[in-house]
């Protein structure tokens, strides 16, 4: 009887009981809220980022010089990427700060646009979700500063993220043609951070 009362009076332990009795449908509770807020800030910075790397962008275009989207961005824009009707602006130095960002260009390949293959990379929830929907025989045009060149679609592969041999080009710079190869996380629509495989869709200059 004087247990019963005590509880009346401490709804604190009521609490404590209930939460321990669903401990652990707080705690899917809580982690699907962290994912899906993850998620969601991801999403909102990379559309964000798109507007302030398209002006930058159009400087560029302007004066052919380098211009940073933001006054503390350590990159800049180098090409403007267009796929099926869809279209995105490609940062330079492929880091995992940038990439939040845009898809970013693999500083050690040719410039999009230029001969030799060129590599960009890019996040499979933002822009390159979109890569799940291209088909060989598509075409991709890339803008640079310079001039623009089309690309069609001529292979697409599922590799594991150490198969560097997709990307890697001996003498890039040196081939007597342009093509690009474009590298996201797979699969597309998988929850799980940091996956083993690697989409990758290769193109050659037409």
């Amino acid at each position: 009887m004087h247990t019963w009362h005590y509880a009346q009076k401490n709804p604190r332990l009521s609490l404590l009981s209930w939460g321990w009795r669903f401990k652990w449908l707080i705690v899917l509770f809580v982690t699907g809220g962290y994912l899906f807020g993850g998620g969601l800030y991801i999403f909102a910075k990379a559309n964000l980022a798109q507007y302030l790397i398209a002006k930058a962008w159009d400087l560029s275009l302007q004066d052919k010089d380098k211009h940073r989207p933001w006054p503390w961005a350590d990159t800049h824009p180098v090409a403007e990427l267009k796929i099926n009707n869809k279209s995105w602006y490609v940062l330079a130095d492929a880091n995992g700060r940038n990439l939040a960002f845009a898809p970013t260009h693999l500083s050690a390949t040719a410039l999009p646009g230029n001969m030799g293959n060129s590599v960009i990379l890019g996040h499979r929830d933002t822009q390159f979700n979109s890569l799940k929907n291209v088909q060989i025989g598509d075409v991709i045009e890339v803008q640079n500063l310079q001039r623009t060149q089309r690309y069609r679609v001529k292979a697409l592969r599922i590799a594991q993220a150490s198969q560097l041999q997709y990307w890697q080009t001996e003498n890039a710079e040196t081939l007597d043609h342009a093509s690009l190869t474009l590298i996201t996380c797979y699969p597309f629509d998988s929850l799980l951070p940091n996956p083993r495989y690697r989409f990758i869709a290769s193109a050659v200059a037409i």
